[in-house]
């Protein structure tokens, strides 16, 4: 994703980080200690604030972007419930849990099975605002099942396991419980099929709903939260699966969402036309997207990929125009990453600009990012397409294992649109590297923010600096062939993985023991010394 700080939400960046900031050289500090996973305390929390107001008092000739990142860092909005209190059960022997045990959102998700496939039919009602249809998972059971967990705010109706009723009752407003007839042996593969509907823009997690109303237009697109509040899931990125989308809505509005447009009109019924989109690569739940609304499309293949992209008619003729001449840069910047990262996940392209107001600037959808308008109608907008598409390999293709490994997706990412950058006659990584550290190596509270353990209210801010400047140190330290090596083979590895996994993978493919470049990089609590061994020098 990327950032935008709209009235009511918490500063979040999701996709393109801040551009480099121009700060006095700030006096080095000590390298840290031990690794350990730590989670900021409440002082260090506090301590970030002020030393964050203190450096707009202090320095009002920083650049503009530089104050946008301070903004971002402010305390976390507290009509959130950030705590996730008592630990959640993830199941017994024959009992799936309400939740995957994940340390920053442990009732997100579902224990005791893996989704392999969604089968998802759905019908919009726009006076109403009704979304209603049916859910069919095919998954594996990875113990005996007597009863297990999906995750939908919507209310349910009807819950068939088999082809058998089944039992259901909700608890909470994320976890509906279902009682199969029969119990589920373990290692077996079956099927379940919800029936629901309701007005999504009813339900809301604390003060936060992905659910997004602009007129006639909706979307469902956020991170991490998203896939609830339009189909059931085991909603965690460690249980990513294939989707098939069906979506029925008046004529005249169009269904977007993930991979192959297989139909623009399944079903050939007067007044209504049903969008069907279809995925045979695996992506996770918050990667899943849903827009309905009024869209010029434009399809095509190019590269041999096809490609459908989407722009909401709200926007202006002009913006529309400058929003298409964007997104119609997406092949040759995934050709240039297939140059370093191998070939590309997925058999589509694509990009939707809805007509929102989004708090992101982009958002890694699998195959068709969303864009917000606000950045893809103002001139190239080529640094933040080079991020979102670098998702394809890293968060969508390697997701993450938990929350708390957000760094290799977002680090790649951001290393990415700083690599492009100097390939394309830009400013070089290096200078971006030195530049940024000088900037921030004074400010404490930047460097406690640990990237081996961020925090809940930090998974969204440091990384997207501290990630591309760990990369960057780290290609000085093992040089351009290791260093890309590794890249290329992480890329292609796929499938569930944890920041642990890419730190091994680092010392096995470079040669060299990495503890104390990970140390002084990865676990914090402070600046990394200036030393050739953390490649600052």
């Amino acid at each position: 994703m990327s950032s935008a700080d709209p009235a009511g939400r918490p500063g979040r960046t999701f996709g393109r980080p801040p551009a480099d900031p121009q700060l006095p050289p700030p006096p080095l500090a000590e390298l840290p200690g031990p690794p350990r996973r730590v989670r900021p305390s409440t002082i260090v929390i506090i301590s970030l604030v002020v030393i964050m107001v203190a450096s707009v008092v202090a320095i009002p000739y920083a650049t503009p972007v530089v104050d946008r990142w301070l903004q971002q860092q402010r305390p976390p909005d507290r009509t959130v419930p950030h705590d996730p209190g008592p630990p959640v059960s993830t199941g017994s022997d024959d009992r799936g849990g309400p939740g995957v045990g994940d340390p920053y959102y442990p009732d997100y998700g579902s224990s005791g099975y893996n989704a392999l496939k969604y089968t998802i039919n759905l019908n919009w009602s726009p006076d109403d605002q009704v979304l209603s249809g049916t859910t069919r998972i095919d998954a594996r059971s990875d113990q005996l099942l007597r009863s297990f967990y999906v995750d939908l705010v919507l209310p349910v109706t009807r819950v068939t396991v088999n082809d058998r009723p089944a039992r259901f009752n909700r608890e909470g407003i994320y976890d509906v419980r279902i009682t199969p007839s029969q119990a589920i042996p373990a290692h077996t593969r079956f099927h379940l099929t919800v029936s629901y509907g309701g007005d999504p823009a009813d339900y809301r997690n604390g003060n936060i709903t992905p659910w997004l109303v602009t007129d006639d237009e909706v979307t469902a697109a956020s991170e991490p939260e998203g896939s609830a509040w339009w189909y059931p899931a085991n909603d965690h990125p460690s249980d990513p699966a294939t989707y098939d989308v069906s979506v029925r809505v008046p004529a005249g509005l169009q269904a977007i969402s993930n991979g192959r447009l297989v139909s623009k009109d399944s079903r050939n019924e007067p007044g209504f036309d049903t969008w069907h989109w279809a995925t045979d690569r695996t992506m996770a739940t918050y990667q899943s997207l849903l827009s309905i609304g009024r869209y010029e499309i434009k399809q095509g293949t190019a590269n041999g990929r096809p490609y459908v992209y989407a722009v909401s008619e709200q926007l202006s003729a002009g913006e529309r125009a400058r929003a298409f001449a964007n997104l119609e840069l997406t092949p040759k910047i995934i050709s240039d990453e297939e140059g370093i990262y191998g070939p590309y996940p997925y058999h589509e392209i694509g990009g939707l600009v809805p007509g929102h107001r989004l708090w992101y600037d982009g958002l890694e959808t699998a195959t068709r990012p969303v864009y917000a308008a606000r950045d893809m109608t103002r001139g190239n907008a080529a640094g933040l397409l080079t991020h979102e598409l670098a998702h394809m390999w890293f968060g969508d293709h390697v997701t993450l294992q938990e929350w708390d490994d957000i760094f290799i997706s977002e680090a790649y990412a951001s290393f990415t649109a700083w690599w492009h950058a100097e390939k394309t006659g830009g400013r070089s990584a290096d200078d971006r590297l030195h530049k940024t550290y000088d900037a921030y190596a004074n400010q404490p509270g930047f460097w406690q923010i640990s990237m081996i353990d961020p925090g809940r209210d930090h998974l969204f801010d440091a990384v997207y600096l501290r990630g591309p400047m760990t990369l960057q140190a780290l290609r000085r330290v093992i040089g351009d062939d290791a260093f890309f090596q590794l890249a290329r083979r992480w890329a292609q590895r796929g499938g569930v993985h944890s920041l642990e996994d890419w730190m091994r993978m680092a010392e096995t493919v470079s040669g060299k023991n990495l503890d104390h470049f990970f140390r002084a990089w990865l676990y914090g609590p402070t600046a990394p010394a200036r030393t050739a061994a953390n490649g600052l020098a």
